[in-house]
């Protein structure tokens, strides 16, 4: 039986406050409070990463903060995300700075500083290269400078707090040689970690001293003792370890808060949050201390402090533990329990494997069949063997999580350079058809490798787009390879660092060889298409010779203009990825197959592996508009397909069909992860019997070996409806691109941000 939380007033008050400030964020923030920060952190002989611990320090005791009603939990997030000097808006409010105590002069001070800030970071390169090797931005983009997309080793603040931290790096300078060369280095590195640690103790002890004001002043008994048990928390944690359920969701909220504050919300996720909280809960129970429907209120508290209008602040529930026993527990029932009250978009997923235990995954199937796409699934039994594959030790590799939509890390352990670059499939394949030569601008993108009409034999075809995608892929890592320079250099971490193994005991960055495991992880787009592309040239014209490829050529020049029966012949004529077609589906598994080869074999300067997310997020409609017309029959600038789904409309043959063409992906060579969303109609899952219908789907995928799904339970008329009338219909919650999102949401700009 499902717990009680919350009263519904209460929760509905708690939603309805979060949700007019669309987050945890103090109304009315002084935009300026990062500047100003800056300006006081800046030291002369500083390093970077010392000037960002300070300036992290200097946030947390600039930013207002306040306790709003009916909250237990302490905390909103540090105002300055983003440097308001940077803002066009914002700059027009400079006399704002004045509300910090600053004067005319200061005022300067603190832009001659942001500007100093700025080009140093915008300039930021790794040297001049030697060669000019312009970007391709219709066939790949490279960054390799990834700031955010992390999991921090949450366990280790609440087992000794921020003060438990401090000590740790105090310890290793105390036993340092003065001799070593590196020693200045590391020194520079651990000055900077006492500061963050600083920063984490002052975050707790600021709110403990608001409640007990607060308290102080409170008339109504019940108010009392509300602020009285914040303050306790707070003067506590997170300096020092939790020792309860509560101290260490207190714990976990404001360390979140603080990373945060380091390299912004987007994407800093939180990980396994059952095995975080399990130990506390159990210890909690055995002492009388709480009860189930208690837990269940304090994660409804939590789920509420997560929100975002944009979230992948990603919770991950179940799988196997280090040792590979199943680890599914309490407290991942009482998480989904949880979710489900609350009723808001999250971005919570479940580990399972062939072993799960039915309680996990008929409660996920159940919430899945209520729509909204949530929670997603991953499997252990490809994800696993993948991360071990790439150099994660398999017990690391047991405790995975997944980042924002779907990247993997290993929590606490790693810099993953999550989305550090991304990679268009589909716009090989028409440069593969025209001898490297974009048709719809004539630049000559690619090399030399033939026209369609040149290639007597699909396999010379085959060849000239894997000539193509080698081409592009050495540029794009060498793209990321310098940005990673570039980093090391301009964008130290030390938030994320002193909350990574082993960066203290390295005395290094995590940008700089800090952590256990370092890997830039690269997104494929198209894949779909560029199988389907294949499979119709290969069946068509060089098996068939149905269609002339010179044809083939001026058709897609025209984008299909005037050859609509000629486009008809390659959508209809040919089978299709996601209709369990053992053709196709073989060309789109070596497909991708062959780009993780290729990134298999690059190299970081740091010695880091380079993993693939067969993942597009909304990619796939930015590639899709710098793609012309290609041989699947989809028109010039159409999005291209989502991840590893089929192109949009084109699995006709039901939801198995498609889960068989996704399990004949390469899931077990994906170590940053896959993703599918597939749409299932709700008549399908409705009732108890639908549930149950759809809990065994799940265990189908995961036998079969599908690595990632998501589902969308709803109706193309319910779409339909809500496009129409976002007024009335447009609270229907969808998956868009690895995150779930309420529709009406869709149609404000604002929604299309990076995960």
């Amino acid at each position: 039986m499902e717990s009680k939380g919350l009263s519904a007033s209460l929760l509905q008050r708690l939603r309805d406050d979060v949700m007019e400030r669309k987050g945890s964020f103090v109304p009315r923030a002084n935009p300026f409070a990062r500047d100003v920060a800056l300006w006081r952190a800046w030291r002369p002989g500083q390093t970077v990463g010392q000037t960002r611990a300070r300036l992290l320090l200097e946030l947390v005791a600039l930013s207002p903060i306040e306790i709003r009603p009916d909250w237990t939990l302490a905390g909103e997030h540090l105002c300055g995300h983003q440097f308001g000097l940077a803002c066009d808006q914002c700059r027009t409010q400079l006399a704002r700075m004045h509300e910090f105590g600053l004067d005319d002069h200061d005022i300067h001070g603190v832009l001659d500083c942001f500007a100093r800030w700025r080009d140093a970071r915008t300039g930021a390169t790794a040297g001049e290269p030697f060669d000019e090797i312009p970007r391709a931005n219709a066939v790949y983009t490279a960054g390799g400078w990834v700031e955010n997309h992390s999991v921090r080793d949450y366990a280790k603040v609440l087992a000794i707090g921020f003060d438990g931290v401090r000590q740790e790096i105090q310890r290793r300078v105390a036993e340092a040689d003065m001799g070593d060369p590196a020693f200045a280095e590391k020194e520079a590195f651990w000055k900077a970690g006492i500061w963050v640690c600083e920063a984490g103790c002052l975050l707790g002890s600021r709110y403990a001293d608001l409640a007990e004001v607060m308290a102080d002043d409170a008339n109504d008994v019940a108010e009392k003792a509300r602020l009285e048990g914040i303050a306790r928390s707070c003067r506590r944690v997170p300096a020092q370890r939790a020792r309860t359920l509560r101290e260490a969701v207190q714990s976990l909220w404001l360390a979140h808060i603080l990373t945060c504050g380091e390299d912004s919300i987007n994407a800093n996720s939180i990980g396994r949050l059952d095995q975080l909280l399990n130990p506390y809960y159990q210890s909690d129970l055995e002492a009388g201390r709480i009860t189930r429907d208690e837990a269940v209120t304090l994660m409804e508290e939590l789920a509420c402090k997560l929100y975002l209008d944009y979230d992948v602040q990603a919770i991950t529930l179940g799988g196997v533990d280090r040792e590979g026993n199943d680890a599914c527990n309490e407290m991942s029932l009482v998480i989904l329990d949880a979710t489900g009250r609350v009723e808001f978009v999250r971005d919570v997923s479940v580990r399972l494997h062939r072993g799960s235990p039915d309680a996990l995954v008929n409660r996920a199937a159940a919430l899945m069949a209520r729509g909204g796409g949530i929670p997603f699934v991953f499997n252990d039994e490809c994800f696993v063997p993948a991360l071990e594959a790439h150099g994660i030790a398999l017990e690391d590799a047991r405790n995975y999580a997944p980042i924002g939509c779907i990247e993997l890390t290993v929590p606490g352990r790693a810099n993953p350079h999550a989305v550090s670059g991304w990679f268009n499939a589909a716009k090989c394949i028409e440069l593969a058809l025209f001898d490297g030569v974009d048709p719809r601008t004539g630049e000559q993108l690619g090399p030399h490798t033939g026209l369609l009409t040149d290639f007597g034999t699909y396999e010379a075809l085959l060849e000239a787009y894997r000539r193509q995608v080698v081409y592009f892929t050495k540029r794009m890592v060498y793209g990321c390879n310098r940005g990673e320079l570039a980093q090391r250099e301009h964008g130290p971490l030390p938030c994320w660092s002193v909350l990574t193994d082993d960066c203290i005991e390295r005395g290094r960055d995590i940008t700089d060889g800090g952590p256990v495991y370092n890997y830039h992880s690269i997104c494929f787009i198209g894949n779909g298409n560029a199988a389907d592309s294949l499979c119709a040239l290969k069946k068509l014209v060089f098996e068939e010779g149905s269609l002339d490829a010179s044809d083939v050529l001026d058709a897609l020049r025209a984008d299909y203009d005037g050859y609509e029966s000629l486009r008809q012949r390659l959508l209809n004529g040919a089978p299709k990825y996601g209709n369990d077609d053992d053709e196709v589906d073989a060309i789109a598994a070596q497909v991708a197959g062959h780009f993780i080869n290729l990134m298999d074999e690059a190299r970081s300067p740091l010695g880091g592996r380079y993993f693939v997310h067969l993942f597009s997020f909304l990619w796939n409609l930015h590639f899709g508009h710098l793609t012309g017309a290609t041989p699947d029959g989809r028109r010039g600038g159409d999005p291209l397909a989502y991840s590893l789904s089929a192109h949009q409309g084109r699995d006709q043959r039901g939801v198995t069909a498609m889960l068989r063409s996704l399990s004949k992906m390469p899931h077990g060579r994906a170590a940053g992860a896959s993703a599918a969303i597939v749409d299932l109609d709700p008549k399908l899952v409705e009732g108890d019997a639908g549930a149950a219908r759809l809990a065994h789907l799940l265990r189908t995928a995961i036998g079969v070996g599908v690595g990632q799904l998501q589902l969308n339970v709803t109706t193309v008329e319910r779409l339909r409806q809500a496009q129409a009338d976002p007024e009335h219909y447009g609270n229907l919650a969808v998956r868009v691109a690895g995150y779930p999102q309420m529709f009406i949401k869709l149609l404000t700009e604002g929604s299309f941000r990076n995960s």
